[in-house]
């Protein structure tokens, strides 16, 4: 008999354009389907419905259904030490706690909590390691209504940084050579913000936004070489023959975000007594050429591009060459597209 077919779209709707992956679950056998993105004219709610519904009707996806994500400030995301309990008396416990940690009523979010298994971690004997997330049910039914507006379906909402792991997971299934849990850091920088998650194994251990982003650099080469932003944009994208004055705007800011980074890289290795074994980047931001030396120079370790496509069957009707020069871009997208096999 065969196996049931199923397709989703991972919608990852950033504040300067709208990328989308379509996997597709044949009978276990997982295919790229569809893929596409679009640029935002403006960060407001009516330009991004127009670009979802835009990119859906172009891009020639098998399905409507959707997985999307939030990231911002007003998502709350904790790694919470807690008594070991029943997945049912976590429920109930986790109300209590919530309070700790939540700048706002309690009813006035939407709340999810999962315990983590697998990985060592400081929790201790008879404790349990709890990651605990919580975002404004406002924010939740905005997003929510943005994506219907645009005549698709949301099957769930996950959360940006997680997807980061989520597509690791999917497209690097096999354990390291010696059998140990590697612990990876993945740096995606976006347009305002800079995700950054690490994992040890399958085990989301830390996450954290970072608001040094590919707009900084835009806006560090318009004051070194006195541009307009929208000519800034473009010699960032396109740097030609400046390559050299646009290394020399952008060197300070990369500085900046990476020792952003390396204070959590330290308090990591401190809480969980391991260091980061590799680093992998993607996010427009990262196409910069001198971001991955520059880290590499202040973080002491290798890192390198995050290409989720590389293990992926891609359906032939795909152009895979243009797939692949955008790789980077789409690994949110890939992350939140996994969630077809628990759909």
């Amino acid at each position: 008999m065969f196996g049931k077919t199923r397709s989703i779209v991972g919608l990852d709707i950033g504040s300067s354009a709208v990328k989308a992956v379509e996997l597709t679950d044949n009978g276990g056998k997982l295919e790229v389907t569809g893929f596409g993105q679009i640029e935002i004219p403006s960060d407001d709610a009516s330009a991004k419905a127009n670009a979802v519904a835009e990119l859906m009707r172009e891009g020639s996806f098998r399905t409507r259904r959707v997985v999307t994500s939030l990231s911002g400030k007003m998502v709350i995301v904790r790694y919470l030490t807690m008594v070991r309990m029943t997945d049912e008396e976590l429920r109930n416990a986790i109300a209590f706690e919530a309070g700790k940690y939540v700048p706002f009523a309690l009813e006035e979010c939407v709340m999810d909590c999962q315990r983590i298994e697998g990985a060592a971690d400081r929790s201790g004997q008879g404790n349990m390691t709890v990651l605990f997330a919580a975002a404004k049910r406002s924010q939740v039914a905005e997003h929510l209504s943005l994506i219907q507006s645009a005549g698709v379906t949301p099957e769930i909402v996950d959360i940006d940084a997680f997807a980061l792991s989520n597509a690791w997971t999917l497209t690097n299934p096999e354990p390291s050579a010696d059998g140990k849990p590697r612990s990876v850091a993945f740096i995606d920088v976006g347009a305002q913000k800079t995700s950054l998650n690490i994992t040890i194994g399958d085990a989301s251990l830390f996450t954290r936004e970072i608001y040094y982003a590919g707009q900084d650099f835009t806006q560090a080469i318009s004051r070194r070489m006195s541009l307009e932003l929208p000519e800034a944009e473009q010699m960032k994208r396109n740097p030609g023959q400046n390559e050299a004055h646009v290394r020399e705007s952008v060197l300070a800011t990369i500085d900046d975000l990476g020792n952003e980074i390396q204070l959590s890289f330290d308090y990591f290795e401190n809480q969980f007594e391991r260091e980061i074994d590799e680093i992998k980047l993607s996010g427009g931001g990262s196409k910069l050429p001198v971001i991955r030396e520059s880290f590499e120079k202040i973080f002491e370790k290798p890192a390198t591009d995050f290409n989720p496509f590389e293990t992926l069957t891609v359906n032939p009707a795909i152009d895979s060459d243009l797939l692949a020069c955008n790789a980077g871009r789409l690994v949110v997208a890939v992350g939140l597209a996994s969630r077809v096999r628990r759909s």
